[in-house]
């Protein structure tokens, strides 16, 4: 059953007032800088052994310890993932309004866009057609259904209910028990306080961005099953978001090893 019945002027009407919104948003929060790729290297040295927590709201920040110099430091607050005993600065209301912004400028961002686009040029969802323009609705779609789950799950609720949008890293143990943590983290959050809670930001946060679907998908799919659909698809597409966040950096760190690996005797001390 068709959940909303929109005429052109509607239609015109909802575009202008969502790229204004957008518009607004993006002139009112700036960014400090650009962040670069996740990195998988960390400092040898820790303060202490025991695990560390984000500092708690209005106190000081200590320095970081080792080579790492402040700047560094406060850089790993835009970090997608955060690993075990590591310390990094707490976010405050502005750094979370900026947060979405920081992970839609990152390389890998327009890659799960591409993905969806590519399934549904498969599938014909959303009911696009299925020649060469209808790709280029679906990816224009994708992008903008992304930008707004990114907005409500990073930025807008972790603003309001203190949720840390980070991504909390198990990093050890078995593959099982590291992709049943990534499981769990798609319904279980970490406050600002370092205490858990249910993760309102991602459930209803990506509840919220597919409720705006029927704004700009073709009116075959202005339907309340697509919108139940397009939740459904976005919170599996979390989960294997966890996952990327939970094993990528192992990889990256092998590789990282690799490289540094001597090659036939040679010392390894070399450029």
């Amino acid at each position: 059953m068709t959940l909303l019945k929109y005429s052109p002027t509607i239609l015109k009407f909802s575009a202008v007032l969502g790229i204004t919104v957008f518009a607004a948003i993006l002139h009112a929060q700036t960014i400090a800088y650009l962040p670069d790729a996740p990195r998988p290297s960390f400092p040898q040295t820790a303060p202490q052994q025991t695990p560390l927590q984000p500092t708690p709201p209005g106190k000081p920040e200590p320095q970081a310890a080792g080579s790492v110099d402040r700047a560094s430091y406060q850089k790993r607050k835009w970090a997608q993932y955060v690993d075990p005993g590591e310390h990094v600065p707490t976010l405050n209301s502005r750094d979370k309004l900026n947060f979405w912004l920081h992970e839609e400028t990152r390389v890998s961002a327009p890659f799960p866009a591409f993905i969806s686009a590519g399934y549904g040029q498969l599938t014909d969802t959303p009911k696009y057609g299925s020649d060469s323009g209808a790709f280029g609705d679906r990816l224009g779609a994708a992008f903008l259904r992304q930008a707004t789950m990114r907005f409500f799950s990073s930025s807008l609720i972790p603003k309001f209910d203190g949720e840390d949008p980070r991504y909390y890293r198990k990093a050890n143990g078995g593959y099982l028990g590291r992709a049943g943590w990534a499981a769990k983290q798609v319904f279980v959050d970490r406050l600002d306080s370092g205490r858990r809670t249910f993760n309102f930001s991602n459930i209803f946060g990506h509840l919220a961005a597919s409720s705006l679907t029927p704004l700009y998908y073709p009116p075959p799919s202005r339907t309340a099953h697509v919108v139940i659909q397009t939740w459904g698809t976005s919170i599996a597409g979390s989960f294997g978001n966890n996952l990327f966040l939970e094993f990528w950096p192992d990889v990256v760190n092998k590789l990282h090893k690799i490289r540094r690996t001597p090659r036939n005797g040679s010392s390894g001390t070399g450029p």
